[in-house]
């Protein structure tokens, strides 16, 4: 049976959550029953700052730190061999070292322990330089006292023409924790408690991609202890967004778009001048504070086919806010916004629930979408007997959103890559603090069925493939977050 090599953080100083879940016995099940499966790393949206999908893969060579010496030296000494990737699931690897006889172990492959083939930088803390050692135990170092040096140069001259991780694998990591972002920047959030409103929020830690946020009383002009979205104005700010979610928004959209705001008035100020500038075709006067529009990812729209987009027309909806996440509502695009891409949408029969996205966000689909794909379809409060959805749209004379504005089903290639029953990662866009394992239930469309372990069916939830509420396993290993262990009654 292998072994589990721990996972040394690369960010200095960071210690790992305690009681966390461990997928170590899924993995060595693996080892014994092929039929326990995880989505696999290139299967999902890049979940980091760096993309390590093409850096590592089955049969590739890479270095690893010996342990095994630890014992036997006073002083720690960077010793490290050669070992052979034979299995992958998300961000873990099955080590096997080469020239051992069952040295197997798993590892995370973004663990500060792994490296280039090539990769001699010595290691903080250690003395002396890198040595290539293959681990044997510290008995058979005393008693047979191996011949090092043929071994080692017989290695190196194999390791030479083999596929193997390369410079730009320690490159990538090494630029893992780099942003564009910065701690007390300043944006507009989404409230998770009334889509209606957004209010300004700051950064106050990153960790990757994602962002812990906070509405601080400096720039509400209420009393946050009477709000009723506590995770995103408590002390301690407990409130995660990956940097594309549906819940950020650059500074001035609110004025830009007319939408509510909760700020003082001095922003208020601010942003009705940026959105006067951007009016008169100028160059708008940010704050160095401010998150502007430019420095978020979305996905860019052709101005031929935006021009399609109007109001009224009606669509599928996956609410971001929705407490259940399970089924597809009616909706419509209450209001085409000024900053290209994005739309307000509500439910209907609900024109209070509004919701600004960008159509391309993953949550919006053309009519039909639930039918076609085996979904509920949740029909209008004010629609009587069954619903269908040409009877609908003649009712109200209206046409369905263009089906080119709405994110298209990846290809076959790319969704047989969730296989049903696979092991991932999820959080919960309720609470979105909490990732838990979970596991794929069903495909529908570029949506998946989603079900946290030790959860009932209830809970299930979809999300889009590309979604950022979804990661490889490993990925809470590697950010530090709490992996949540399965409910137990």
């Amino acid at each position: 049976m292998s072994t589990y090599n721990g996972f040394y953080s690369l960010t200095a100083g960071r210690q790992p959550i305690d009681d966390s879940f461990s997928w170590i016995n899924l993995l060595h099940q693996r080892e014994k029953e092929e039929d326990v499966s995880f989505v696999p790393l290139d299967a999902l949206a890049v979940p980091l700052k760096q993309d390590f999908r093409e850096s590592i893969d089955v049969g590739y060579w890479f270095l690893t730190r010996s342990q095994e010496y630890d014992s036997i030296h006073k002083n720690k000494k960077d010793i490290r061999w050669f070992a052979e990737v034979e299995d992958m699931c998300g961000f873990y690897v099955l080590g096997s070292m080469k020239k051992c006889v069952d040295e197997k172990f798993w590892i995370n492959i973004l663990s500060r322990t792994v490296y280039s083939r090539d990769n001699m930088r010595l290691e903080p803390n250690m003395e002396g330089r890198v040595i290539l050692l293959p681990p044997y135990s510290g008995e058979e170092y005393r008693k047979n006292k191996p011949d090092y040096k043929t071994e080692r140069k017989k290695i190196q001259e194999e390791a030479v023409n083999h596929p193997s991780v390369s410079d730009e694998f320690d490159e990538k990591k090494d630029k893992l924790e780099e942003t564009e972002f910065f701690m007390g920047q300043r944006l507009e959030l989404l409230d998770n408690d009334d889509s209606s409103r957004l209010h300004v929020a700051r950064i106050q830690e990153i960790r990757g991609r994602r962002w812990r946020v906070k509405i601080q009383q400096e720039d509400c002009p209420t009393d946050l202890d009477s709000m009723l979205n506590e995770s995103q104005t408590e002390k301690d700010g407990t409130f995660w967004v990956d940097e594309e979610s549906v819940f950020v928004f650059p500074v001035g959209f609110a004025a830009i778009n007319g939408y509510n705001i909760v700020a003082q008035d001095d922003y208020i100020t601010h942003t009705e001048k940026i959105r006067d500038a951007i009016k008169a075709q100028q160059h708008p006067a940010y704050d160095p504070e401010d998150i502007q529009e430019t420095m978020l990812r979305r996905e860019a729209i052709p101005k031929n086919l935006w021009s399609r987009i109007e109001e009224n027309q009606k669509l599928e909806f996956l609410d971001p806010l929705d407490a259940k996440q399970n089924e597809l509502t009616v909706a419509s695009v209450r209001k085409v916004c000024i900053t290209h891409g994005y739309v307000i949408v509500s439910a209907d029969g609900d024109d209070e629930e509004t919701v600004p996205i960008h159509v391309m966000s993953g949550y919006i689909f053309p009519v039909g979408y639930a039918e076609k794909y085996g979904m509920k379809l949740k029909k209008p409060l004010n629609f009587r007997g069954r619903y269908a959805w040409n009877k609908y749209l003649a009712q109200e004379g209206a046409v369905s959103i263009p089906k080119e504005l709405t994110k298209p089903v990846p290809s076959q290639e790319r969704l047989d890559k969730f296989e049903v029953g696979a092991y991932l990662e999820a959080s919960d866009m309720n609470d979105n603090t909490s990732i838990y394992p979970a596991r794929i239930v069903s495909l529908h469309g570029r949506l998946v069925r989603v079900s946290y372990l030790g959860y009932e069916s209830s809970d299930d939830a979809y999300f889009d493939i590309d979604s950022h509420s979804l990661f490889p396993i490993g990925f809470s290993e590697i950010c530090n977050f709490k992996l949540q262990r399965p409910k137990v009654e």
